[in-house]
């Protein structure tokens, strides 16, 4: 079989998968939804046939076990129970499993019997009937179906009879072929196009005939012999899955007399990221190509109005294409979050906590590096949520809450920015008592954590290793994790928050820029070196004034207002130089979160692109490195990193 085939296949079966997943979740919560019921029979009908026409055998036939319980759904002779549910989801995360396999190149195993077997029993009727034991005169358990046919006294009438599966089988397929060859016959009559569509079979019908193609013979061709069953051909494959994708997504044709056509061709275009990252690279090369032309130009020192237009006209066309390109790159924030309903339903059960979930700002967009990267940190984040910020029903009604705890997930556009919150109405977190925690497990002393505040003690809950819980849960662990998560943050250029009030719930709050290839930044000097700091990371400029400065001990204080006092950060001492001197030479501040930066001369904006930097060690305040207009290597600071590091220093000193 075709690679490339079965990699189309994957991600199509993939994107069913989540389909599927989601329809379960609704239909849990919706048990008579019919549109969702076929919704989700559908999608798994869709993906069994596509695992036959790449010859996975054992996702048809797991498949087909799921479509089996989802057919007796539909046709309400099961009720959908959570228990059933809970079977379709966990026989949907094996099929998951299958799906890894093929991508890599394998054939998948067969699934878990333990697990098919639960399957089988959930596809049971709620009330089965006796089974008559099968003898002579009672040859087998067939299928049973209704016919018309005359009465002995002359009236027609509805019967029921019993007949052979296999004789269902044979009878659907000459049907077919029957009605195929009657539709040729008559496309010959002027008369035939009057009664068109008149005799149109239901969905349930044509899935039913596939079915028999699928697994049945074709009218005139020998039954294959039940005994020898182990040896038989496989049958012949399923339409392939693209076709039937598109079939199953297109919209339904126009009639004749609706004066609209249907648009040819396709709407959209699978393209490999790494194919996007190439072009997005070009245009990170076209923009500093326009920041060294802009840059010779000033250099020139002369005033020429056509140089100027073609200046602007140059910075119009690569803003356009830099904003084109990075728009191919982006994706909804409904990727990030899909998954998030089936964690809480999970966890939520397995704890004995009632938990709404509530999402919103599906629809905004971010960068497709961003959600790949956040899909693991968001669930622990919500799990995380889940064990140790929500109550149990009975501690929550002790509280006067509602029993139903509440667990939002939340995705907002801020200008260049996408802030990412995750929040519930639990039990919050006690700045105190995480500091104490802290002191217990070693992290810091009495005498350390006395001397922070409140947001730096909560912020301990980031370090790695800690945990506010006694004994570890198999949900989330002791906290661990929480340290990745800030990781994973910084390394998308990120801001992180956390907020929180004791006894009313807590939100972590994560900020990213739109794009991560091309960065807004400000240019900044420390004496004759020039620095490049992220905009999105920059609150405002400062004119340093020293009476609004004090030393407590080792830390040096700067009053921005009457409510807020930050530590200020001499980069001199950061990076190994000599410390600024206040008075003696110029200094500026620059307010970022958490600190006031100081530099010698702030110098203005511009787009840069960033290269990463392999050679920096353990020196986690550089985020990467850019060339300037004038063609220097310039670096990127990361000044939440350096607020970090400083803070660091102090508490160690």
């Amino acid at each position: 079989m075709d690679q490339e085939l079965v990699q189309e296949f994957v991600v199509e079966a993939q994107e069913l998968l989540e389909q599927a997943q989601n329809d379960a979740l609704a239909l849990e919560g919706d048990p008579h939804n019919d549109a969702l019921l076929a919704s989700l029979f559908r999608a798994f009908h869709t993906l069994k046939g596509g695992a036959g026409f790449v010859e996975a055998r054992s996702l048809v036939d797991w498949t087909h076990h799921l479509e089996d319980l989802l057919d007796k759904l539909r046709a309400q002779s099961l009720s959908v129970t959570p228990e059933r549910i809970d079977v379709i989801l966990r026989g949907s995360d094996v099929i998951s499993d299958m799906l890894g396999a093929l991508a890599s190149g394998q054939m998948p195993e067969p699934g878990p019997e333990t697990l098919g077997r639960r399957i089988q029993e959930a596809a049971r009727e709620d009330s089965p009937p006796s089974v008559p034991e099968e003898t002579a005169d009672n040859p087998g358990t067939g299928r049973y179906r209704a016919t018309r046919r005359e009465k002995p006294d002359g009236d027609d009438g509805i019967f029921v009879e019993r007949t052979d599966a296999d004789s269902v089988i044979g009878d659907y397929i000459d049907e077919m072929f029957a009605d195929g060859g009657a539709s040729q016959a008559d496309e010959a009559s002027p008369q035939a196009g009057e009664h068109a569509g008149e005799d149109e079979i239901t969905d349930a019908e044509f899935e039913r005939y596939l079915d028999v193609l699928y697994e049945g013979t074709a009218p005139g061709m020998e039954r294959p012999d039940p005994s020898n069953a182990g040896t038989a051909p496989h049958p012949p494959p399923p339409p392939p899955p693209a076709a039937k994708a598109e079939s199953t997504h297109a919209p339904p044709p126009q009639s004749a007399g609706s004066g609209s056509t249907r648009v040819a061709g396709e709407t959209t275009l699978r393209v490999e990221a790494a194919r996007l990252d190439e072009v997005m690279n070009q245009v990170g090369e076209l923009v500093l190509l326009r920041n060294r032309y802009n840059a010779s130009v000033s250099a020139l020192g002369v005033e020429d109005e056509q140089l100027t237009r073609i200046a602007r006209e140059l910075d119009l066309t690569v803003n356009d294409l830099q904003t084109s390109v990075m728009r191919l790159r982006m994706q909804p924030c409904s990727k990030l979050f899909q998954a998030m309903p089936r964690v809480v339903r999970d966890a939520s059960r397995r704890l004995g906590k009632q938990v709404r979930l509530v999402i919103t700002g599906e629809d905004v967009e971010i960068d497709k590096t961003v959600i790949d990267a956040l899909s693991g940190p968001l669930t622990h984040l919500v799990r995380n949520s889940l064990d140790h910020g929500i109550e149990t029903p009975e501690e929550r009604e002790a509280c006067g809450k509602p029993t139903e705890a509440t667990l939002k997930l939340a995705a907002i556009h801020l200008g260049d920015r996408v802030r990412i919150e995750v929040s519930d109405d639990g039990r919050g977190l006690d700045a105190q008592a995480v500091a104490r925690k802290a002191v217990e497990k070693g992290l810091l002393d009495a005498h350390e954590a006395a001397r922070l505040s409140r947001q730096e003690m909560l912020d301990l809950i980031f370090r790695p290793g800690f945990s506010t819980k006694d004994q570890a849960s198999e949900l989330s662990g002791r906290g661990v994790g929480m340290d990745v998560v800030k990781e994973t943050v910084r390394s998308l250029r990120g801001r992180l928050e956390l907020h929180t009030e004791p006894g009313k719930g807590s939100t972590v709050a994560m900020e990213f820029p739109l794009s991560l290839a091309v960065l807004p930044v400000l240019y900044a000097k420390l004496r004759r070196d020039t620095y490049a700091l992220p905009i999105s990371a920059i609150d405002s400029l400062l004119d340093i004034e020293p009476q609004r400065m004090n030393r407590i001990r080792s830390r040096v204080l700067y009053r921005v207002s009457d409510q807020d006092v930050l530590p200020v950060i001499d980069l001199g001492e950061i990076l190994q130089q000599r410390p600024l001197r206040l008075g003696a030479e110029p200094v500026e501040g620059i307010l970022t979160q958490g600190g006031v930066l100081l530099f010698s001369e702030v110098l203005g904006n511009e787009d840069c692109v960033v290269k990463p930097l392999d050679f920096v060690g353990d020196q986690h305040w550089y985020q990467g490195a850019s060339l300037s207009g004038q063609g220097r290597v310039i670096l990127i600071l990361d000044p939440q990193a350096m607020v970090r590091l400083a803070n660091e220093q102090t508490t160690a000193g």
